[in-house]
Parts: structure tokens; sequence; C-alpha cells
């Protein structure tokens, strides 16, 4: 079962670092990405590029979501460029980790987080990885066992968000 490794529970994020976000990794997680305290997402709704972090991370922690930060090792790709090829996730097409992987590790094959992050591994591109709200969901050693689903039920979920995105306009 692929895994994060030995997470901390995060004090301060280094403001020259990059981090791995992901949100409710205990589900199918939506990934992000934190580049020197900017903030980059593709969305089912837009791709969100170089926003502040700390407005996000401030709402994400008061609503309680369960987060893992992995702290990459080295450069990536500039993720202004990166984000900017794409406008949103969409279904049968898209997800949120595609830039992502074009930022951290564009050589993988990774179709998946659960993938991409035994990849990165591999690389020697994680540094250290920390977690919020997530104390319950770690083994005794301080892993997470992250979540094997298939692509369907992330293009599913994407259109759940469409569906119920139209509905509030």
């Amino acid at each position: 079962m692929p895994k994060v490794i030995g997470l901390q529970k995060l004090e301060d994020l280094n403001p020259s670092s990059s981090y791995l976000l992901l949100i409710s990794p205990e589900k199918i997680p939506h990934l992000a990405l934190v580049h020197k305290g900017a903030y980059y997402s593709l969305t089912h709704k837009k791709s969100i590029i170089g926003e502040l972090f700390q407005p996000y991370y401030n709402f994400l922690s008061r609503s309680n979501r369960k987060m893992i930060l992995i702290e990459i090792k080295g450069e990536i790709a500039d993720p202004n460029v990166m984000f900017g090829e794409y406008t949103k996730a969409n279904t049968n097409a898209t997800t949120c980790l595609y830039p992502i992987k074009d930022c951290l590790l564009p050589e993988s094959k990774a179709e998946f987080v659960y993938e991409l992050i035994p990849d990165l591994y591999l690389a020697g591109k994680i540094k250290q990885a920390f977690y919020v709200n997530l104390e319950d969901d770690l083994t005794d050693l301080g892993d997470f066992n992250l979540s094997v689903y298939p692509k369907k039920a992330i293009f599913s979920y994407i259109e759940s968000l469409n569906e119920k995105y139209v509905k509030r306009q």
C-alpha cells in the first residue's frame, strides 16, 4: 500500500519551500501546490495561480479539514507557467494531479497521487511530510496509508462538483 512516511505535526511552513498539499487525504484528495507562500490549484471551476496560501490555510484549518503537506527537495518547474497551461479540471480528461506532476516530476507516469508520491520518494524529491487534523489516521509509526481508487471515482467527483456548482448559480 502506498504511503506517506513519518509525518510530523505542522508547526510552520518554510516560506522558501515548495509543498505538495493533499486536502482530505483520507478520501479522494484534492491536490494543490504551495510554492514560496503562494497557492496553486486546478479545480472544477478554474486554475488558481499564485494566490496567497495563508487565507486558504486559515479556511481549511477552521473547517477542520485533514491535510498533508509534503515538502519538496530541490527546484521545481515554474508553477505560474505549468498551472497557466490548464483552465480547469474536467471529467474524462484532466485532474488536479496534472499541473502538479508537471511541476514536481514531469517524467513520472503516475495518474494518481498514490502513484506520484512513491515516484517522488524514489527520485529523492521528498524532504519531509507534515499533517494537520490527521492524528487519528496515522499508523503507530506516524505513516499515512494513501487510498487507492479508480480514475472513474475522480471524474465522478468532479462531475458532482460541477452539478452542485451549476445549481448554486
